[in-house]
Formats: C-alpha cells, sequence, structure tokens
C-alpha cells in the first residue's frame, strides 16, 4: 500500500490558465507573517458524469499550480447517474481520481446503490484514503478489513478512517468525514453496515484530532446543505465544512460564528459542473481569519463556443478508451416519441411529468400481467435521473435515466397505507427530495401548506367507473420497485408490508419493463394528465382559469407562494419569460448579459436570455428588456405564437377591437384567434389591457395542450 504524505505542491506546472477563466467571489485572500494559507480544491455529487473529465484534471492542475499549499477533497456520491457507472461501477471515475491525486474522499450515499461489495471494490483501488466517522462497518464482510478505527497519520491508500492527518507545507491539516444517515433507507447498503448520528461523531472526532495538537479541523460531508449548517450550529472546532448531496451551489462560503471562532460551509452543486476553489488563511492558533470561494466553470465557453479549459492529454485519451463501450451500448434503438419526455431533477421531484406517468404506466402494465389484479403504480421521483428527447430512444438514454436496476415488485396496501405513503412521498417536496411519488392508476391532492404528514387532501383511485375516492379500508395491489419497497426514501410503510409477507418479486429491471411497454405500446405520446395536483388557497373549482391554474402549478411552470396563485396580479415580462422557460424547458445560453437593463445578477436573469435565444422576446431598439413591465394581451399574444410556432390559417377572425391591436402585434393576435388560443371577451380581445396571471394560465395551458 501507499502512504498518503503530500507536501509542497510545485508552482513550477504546465502553463496556468488566465483568471479571467473563472468566476471571482470576493476578495483574494491576504496572510500576515506566520499565517498559514491553504487552497481546498473540492467536488461533490460528480454522478458518473464524465464527458468534461479531461477538462476537470486541467483545471485541478491550474488551479494547484498557482499555489503553495493544496488539498482536493470529494464530498461523495460519484456512483451512479450514467452509462460510465452502468458499464464500470464508478472504477472509470476511479482512474481519473487516481490520475490527479486526490487527498481524501466520503462516501456519498450512493456508493451504496450497489451494495457494500461493489464499494469495497472501488476502495481497494482508490489510490486515496476514505474518510467516514459515521458509519460502523464492523459486522460487514466486504468492508470491515478495510476499516481502520483510527486516525490516519499518514493515511493509507484504500483504507476508510474516520479521520485523517493531511501534513501539507509543513502544517497539519485534519480531514473527517461524514454521511447521511438516511443512506440506510436512500441506497442498499445491507443489514450489516450502521449509520450513526452524525453531530455526535463529528464531536468525538474534532476532540480525537484535538487531542492530536490538530487545529485546523475540516469535515468533509455528504449531509446537504441543511444538515451542514446545523453542524457548523452545534459542533465547536470545524473550521471548514465541504458538503455535498444537496447539489448546492454556494458561490460563497457560508459563514457562522464569524467574530469569534469562524465556520465556513461551502458545496459546489453537481456534476463535475464546478471545481471548488477555496483559499483560507489560518492564524498561528488555527484560526480563520480570512476566505475566498470561487467556482471554476469547467465548461466555460467563449464568445466562439470554444472551452475555455483545455483537455488534458492523458486524461483525454483514457477518457476515449474507457467511452468505446458506452458508444456500443447507446446505439441500441429501444422506442420512439413524439414528445420530449420531462425526467429533470426539479420536475420529477416537485410534481407529474409526462415520463413519470410513462414509467409508473409501465409498471402498472408489467404487474397487471403477473398479478391481475393490480391496479396501482407508484414511483420514486428519485430514481429518474434524465430527460429522454424527442426521437428515437436508445438503451443508453433509458440506462442513464433509470440507471438502478431496480426490480418490479407488488405490495397489498390498504387504502389508508397507500394515503401514508403518497404522505411520506410528500413530505420533503421542500428539499427536492427524491421521495416524491409518480403514480399510475390513481390520483391525488395535496397541500404543500399544511405540516408534513397531513399534506394529501384528496386521493382517487382508477375504477371501472371512472376515478373514484379510495377507501381506507380496501385492498389494493401497488407495483413499486424493490428499493422503495424495502423502505428506501423512507417508505416505510412499504417496509412494513414486506416484512409482513405482503410483497410479491416479479424479478424484472426497470428498464426492461419500461423497454417492453415502449414496445407495447409503439410511439410514445405521453402527456401530462393531472394525476398530482396542489390545492390553491385563493382560487375556487367554479372561478375562471381554475383548471388551467390547477395544471401551470402541476407542471411546475409556476410555484405556488403560501399556497396562493394570485390569479388578478398582473404578469410581467421578467415573470412570463420564467413561466415559458419552464413550460418549454429552455437552457440559458452561456452569456445571460444580453439586454442592457438585465444583468446576471437578476432573478430572471436566465429565464430572459433563455426566451431571447429562443426568438420569443426580441427586446426594445434601445437593447433593453424592461423586466419589471406589464405584459400587455397583444405582446402575450406574439410570444406565445412565437413559443409554440403557432400559424396562420384560413378562417375569418370576429374580433370587433382587431382595429385597435398595434400593427407589430395583429397578425399574431389573429393566428392566436385562429388557433382557439382565445375566443375573445364579448367579441373583443382588449389589446392593451394589462395580462393577469389567471388570464396567461389560460392561454398558456391551451397552447401546451393543443
Amino acid at each position: 500500500m501507499k502512504f498518503r504524505f503530500r507536501g509542497l505542491v510545485s508552482t513550477v506546472a504546465a502553463a496556468v490558465m488566465s483568471i479571467s477563466l473563472l468566476t471571482p467571489v470576493g476578495q483574494t485572500v491576504k496572510a500576515d507573517s506566520g499565517d498559514f494559507e491553504l487552497r481546498v480544491l473540492h467536488l461533490n455529487d460528480t454522478h458518473a458524469h464524465l464527458d468534461n473529465v479531461a477538462r476537470r484534471v486541467t483545471a485541478i492542475k491550474e488551479a494547484r499550480a498557482e499555489v503553495e499549499n493544496s488539498i482536493l477533497l470529494d464530498a461523495g456520491d460519484v456512483f451512479s447517474g450514467t452509462l460510465f457507472f452502468n458499464k464500470y461501477e464508478g472504477l472509470a471515475d476511479l482512474q481519473f481520481m487516481n490520475m490527479i491525486g486526490y487527498d481524501a474522499m466520503v462516501p456519498g450515499n450512493h456508493e451504496f446503490d450497489k451494495g457494500p461489495e461493489v464499494f469495497a471494490e472501488f476502495i481497494k483501488q482508490a489510490e486515496f484514503p476514505i474518510v467516514s466517522a459515521n458509519i460502523d462497518y464492523s459486522n460487514e464482510p466486504a468492508l470491515n478489513s478495510l476499516f481502520k478505527d483510527e486516525i490516519g497519520s499518514p493515511a493509507e491508500d484504500g483504507t476508510i478512517y474516520p479521520a485523517i492527518i493531511l501534513e501539507v507545507g509543513g502544517e497539519k491539516v485534519g480531514v473527517f468525514g461524514l454521511t447521511t444517515p438516511e443512506t440506510a433507507f436512500l441506497a442498499n447498503p445491507g443489514e450489516n453496515v450502521v449509520f450513526e448520528n452524525e453531530i455526535e461523531k463529528a464531536k468525538e472526532a474534532v476532540e480525537q484530532l484535538e487531542q492530536r495538537g490538530i487545529n485546523k479541523i475540516i469535515a468533509l460531508t455528504h449531509l446537504g446543505y441543511t444538515y451542514d449548517v446545523e453542524l457548523a450550529k452545534q459542533v465547536e472546532g470545524i473550521d471548514i465544512i465541504v458538503g455535498g448531496h444537496s447539489h448546492t451551489q454556494l458561490d460563497e462560503p457560508v459563514v457562522f460564528n464569524e467574530d469569534t471562532e469562524p465556520t465556513i460551509v461551502v458545496q459546489a452543486k453537481e456534476y463535475s459542473e464546478y471545481l471548488g476553489k477555496l483559499d483560507v488563511v489560518f492564524n498561528k492558533d488555527g484560526v480563520l481569519t480570512s476566505w475566498n470561494e470561487e467556482l471554476v466553470h469547467i465548461d466555460a465557453k467563449d464568445e466562439n463556443g470554444q472551452y475555455l479549459i483545455p483537455s488534458d492529454e492523458e486524461a483525454q485519451k483514457l477518457y476515449e478508451e474507457l467511452l468505446g463501450p458506452i458508444e456500443e451500448l447507446k446505439a441500441e434503438i429501444v422506442g420512439t416519441s413524439d414528445v420530449f419526455l420531462n425526467g429533470e431533477r426539479t420536475f420529477v421531484r416537485r410534481g407529474e411529468t409526462n415520463l413519470g406517468n410513462l414509467i409508473t404506466d409501465g409498471m402498472l402494465a408489467a404487474a397487471k400481467k403477473a398479478i391481475p389484479e393490480t391496479t396501482l403504480a407508484l414511483q420514486n421521483g428519485g430514481g429518474i435521473r434524465a430527460s429522454i428527447d424527442k426521437g428515437e430512444i436508445s438503451l443508453g438514454e433509458v440506462l442513464t435515466t433509470m440507471p438502478f436496476g431496480n426490480t418490479l415488485v407488488t405490495l397489498e396496501l390498504s387504502g389508508a397505507e397507500v394515503i401514508e405513503a403518497l404522505e411520506n412521498g410528500v413530505s420533503k417536496i421542500e428539499e427536492v427530495a427524491g421521495r416524491f411519488p409518480q403514480v399510475s392508476g390513481m390520483k391525488f391532492t395535496f397541500d404543500a401548506t399544511k405540516p408534513a404528514g397531513e399534506r394529501i387532501v384528496e386521493v382517487l383511485v382508477e375504477t371501472e367507473n371512472g376515478y373514484e375516492p379510495i377507501d381506507k379500508d380496501n385492498m389494493y395491489v401497488l407495483a413499486t420497485n424493490a428499493y422503495i419497497a424495502n423502505g428506501g426514501d423512507d417508505y416505510q410503510v412499504f417496509k412494513k408490508a414486506k416484512d409482513e409477507g405482503r410483497m410479491t418479486e416479479l424479478f424484472v429491471p426497470d428498464y426492461e419493463v419500461f423497454n417492453a411497454y415502449l414496445e407495447e405500446i409503439g410511439t410514445v405520446k405521453a402527456t401530462f394528465e393531472g394525476r398530482i395536483l396542489q390545492s390553491i388557497h385563493d382560487m375556487k373549482s367554479t372561478d375562471f382559469g381554475f383548471e388551467a391554474a390547477q395544471e401551470i402549478v402541476a407542471r411546475n411552470i409556476v410555484p405556488l407562494e403560501d399556497g396562493k396563485f394570485y390569479p388578478q396580479a398582473k404578469v410581467t415580462r421578467a415573470e412570463a419569460a420564467a413561466w415559458l422557460t419552464n413550460a418549454l424547458m429552455l437552457k440559458a445560453p452561456e452569456n445571460v448579459n444580453v439586454f442592457t437593463d438585465v444583468d446576471e445578477s437578476h432573478p430572471y436573469a436566465e429565464a430572459i436570455a433563455a426566451v431571447k435565444d429562443a426568438g420569443i422576446f426580441n427586446g426594445y431598439a434601445d437593447g433593453t428588456f424592461r423586466p419589471d413591465q406589464v405584459l400587455t394581451r397583444e405582446q402575450m399574444a406574439t410570444i406565445l405564437v412565437r413559443a409554440f410556432k403557432l400559424q396562420k390559417k384560413d378562417m375569418p377572425v370576429k374580433l370587433s377591437d382587431l382595429g385597435h391591436v398595434s400593427a407589430s402585434h395583429k397578425a399574431n393576435v389573429e393566428i392566436l384567434f385562429q388557433n382557439g388560443i382565445t375566443k375573445g371577451s364579448n367579441g373583443k380581445f382588449n389589446p392593451h389591457k394589462q395580462t393577469t396571471r389567471v388570464q396567461f394560465a389560460v392561454f398558456l395551458q391551451r397552447a401546451l395542450n393543443k
């Protein structure tokens, strides 16, 4: 085994990239004589995203070359997310991690997706240590021989420690690791791996390091930002918390106890989009005196569309070698879709999507063939990892969307237990948690303003007579995946049914279920169906536009504010841009500074740039967008025609005030009428009136469903 012992990092390296490539946040740190300067490079939640790994290697090398003292840390979830994991089970990522030289990694919950054996093989081949203070491996045969219950100093590669001591520039830095205890039901660690309280174990780790004379301490965590904040508040002695799990982008450190002994929290979003570059200064007592975080955008491009960070030649060569088998795997065509299938994280974890509908319909169809009594299906949104584009569907896309290979099972549940499961599913919608339920064979309405456990308002189940209220005392057969049937994502009600012998295993992996359903139905035309709705407190079901508002909210096009839609509020141009960006799944261009009055700090900057890039909004002749200006009805007509590419039809337009429409909008008002998006009000369009939220919702709903 090798030993980890990092001294000074040479400042003589390959050409250093211009500082202009980075996104500066804050001022450059400066040290007084006797102080210690350290650069902490960090990534988290890369999830087998290796497309930019050669640029990632370059970014790390160049960030190291700028300073004398640096360390490189990974905050977990290297596993799961792309075909690289399906094919190599983490070992492809590991080759690059070994190539660049990591100093430590904490296990994420997804490191246990394939069980202890797969993670153990990853550790054995790692040329760096694993830090893990709140996991008890002692009863797990695959991992207990790799764990040493001691402070690693120096730490051996391929070994798990609660904490390690790194020697950097003649100074000693302690690093300990914490993993979310929810891993017990978020992944598949088995019954022998025990997850312990992170606060208690953090206090123990800090005390042990301090007893060794260490006064510079880093917590490397896979807990999520909310829990990192609690860690900073409850545990003294931690200087830096390098976090993961919540996929949070922290553009600058979040600071606690700034006036005494500061603790700072950092995190670098997800999927290798950014390399976190934290520069800190410790005084002689190990207290932080200054800090600065920069997120290096690894995929940043110049005005010509060229990457600003070049690919490392050695890493690129290895990537291409590993890519060969992946490309072969991706190529097989398994279906065709006439529509974009939405599997984006923030959509499948907050509401209904057409991909969620398609997946659960496939689960229900497959389960019915084996157990005809099956009437319901439920899939956790966290098990849907990517969207599928319109057109041919490849096996590669399917495996990227459903990378875990979970098998199909059925559970016998009472109506009350189904409701309890749905309550769990919506209990952490604020955290965009993966437990959110996509469903088939039923519809439900929830109220996110109510306490968790009291949010389900109504559940309807599909019967021969249509949808009827669920019977709490009746028994139902529900299809789901083996992961949540075993209590994954905290579906404890499912695990209870399993433990009581009410589960039937069907032994078919999720991607095979999906592929078989694609073959069965032919070309996919999946749509929004209103299976999952939210309560709207300031509208009644008889109000104009109520169903449109429900759909717009359910599609995650616009969020409710404290349960309210504010139907009569006016829609600004910026808000309209945001609604259309969400409705059409538009992507913002690299440069979002496209109007003189909207810079990158504007809350709607990305949406405004996206609609400009899509040709929906052009702005004004003076180069402004005027984001706070209220949208008129004739302007609404024009942007909807552009957004949905509506075409002129050969039919008369019967609007008595058509002559009052501005010349630049008249043709689009006519097209809107001809396509049935507007019928007018009492024979009028009222082109210069301001657009209300409910009016925009109605018109947008009609355009979406045309």
